[in-house]
């Protein structure tokens, strides 16, 4: 039995909160914000993977934290949508 991939859709205020912290980090450093983005990516990749192995936040709410950076994802899964 193949299961069917895991998708991520993130909501209009995650995208607004990952452009501004890009943008923090970018007017700081453009390396800095590289970095930023290469671990958000890492982050969305590991969860789509894997995403009942984070721990549970709230309620049906899971959270990812970013590595180096002071930020978390948080995230539910709806059928096979994260």
């Amino acid at each position: 039995m193949t299961t069917k991939p895991f998708s991520i859709e993130l909501s209009d205020e995650a995208e607004v909160d990952f452009d501004k912290s890009y943008e923090f980090y970018f007017e700081d450093s453009p390396k800095v914000a590289d970095i930023y983005f290469k671990q958000i990516n890492l982050g969305f990749e590991n969860i789509r993977q894997n995403p009942k192995s984070f721990p549970i936040a709230h309620k049906h709410v899971r959270k990812y934290v970013v590595k180096k950076f002071p930020f978390v994802i948080y995230y539910r899964i709806v059928d096979a949508i994260i």
